[in-house]
């Protein structure tokens, strides 16, 4: 087969259409003509073809991941689920990853780190519940661990408790809620922010005073 014209596309000119022997043949990026070097009159065999095809839908895959990206920082689970959804193929979503870390786009390390100091500054939590909001985002444990004992150098539990527990007593001390039940509600409150028992136990006392909690 022989490339006998090479047109812009009317709704998007930065793809192009490829015709062979007076025949459509495929659309391709501007990129990937620039790439493979393709000129009218240029011999196309098969595996040129295939070696188009397949450039292609790596390019596909990557602008779907980019647009993804561009609303926040994703981590290589969030964009392998999207790239599924869209129906891309195990490959193309291995090399598009690939080609994302490599890019600096796509980086659990940093998207735990970021995403611990993010929570803390926003809704302080502990870190049961930061390490089961990550897990659910397909970061690895081992990644958590040291993203949690990172920020928390700088942060301690203690600290983002309080700091929670502050807030907490701000906004119910409307309530007109007896002392106990003040009490109930703040451990409740902070225990489902997954701060520990002894951290709950120890910032209840300092927030509402030293009987404030009794010891079991």
């Amino acid at each position: 087969m022989h490339i006998t014209k090479i047109e812009s596309q009317q709704k998007n000119p930065s793809r192009k259409n490829l015709y062979a022997d007076g025949a459509f043949l495929i659309g391709v990026s501007a990129e990937t003509l620039l790439r493979f070097g393709i000129r009218t009159g240029d011999e196309i065999g098969e595996e040129k073809l295939k070696a188009l095809q397949a450039t292609e839908e790596l390019q596909g895959a990557k602008a779907v991941a980019l647009r993804f990206l561009a609303r926040r920082q994703r981590t290589e689970k969030e964009i392998r689920d999207k790239l599924r959804e869209k129906e891309f193929d195990d490959e193309e979503i291995k090399k598009t990853i690939e080609n994302l870390r490599g890019l600096g786009f796509l980086n659990d390390d940093e998207f735990a780190r970021s995403y611990v100091r993010h929570q803390l500054a926003l809704r302080p939590k502990g870190k049961l519940v930061l390490k089961q909001k990550l897990l659910l985002l397909g970061i690895k444990k081992e990644t958590i661990d040291a993203a949690l004992n990172e920020v928390f150098q700088e942060t301690s539990q203690e600290d983002a408790a309080l700091e929670a527990a502050q807030k907490f007593l701000t906004k119910s001390a409307k309530s007109r809620d007896d002392p106990h039940k003040t009490k109930q509600k703040l451990v409740a409150f902070l225990s489902r922010r997954g701060f520990t028992w002894d951290i709950v136990s120890s910032v209840a006392k300092k927030t509402l005073g030293e009987k404030a909690i009794e010891e079991e």
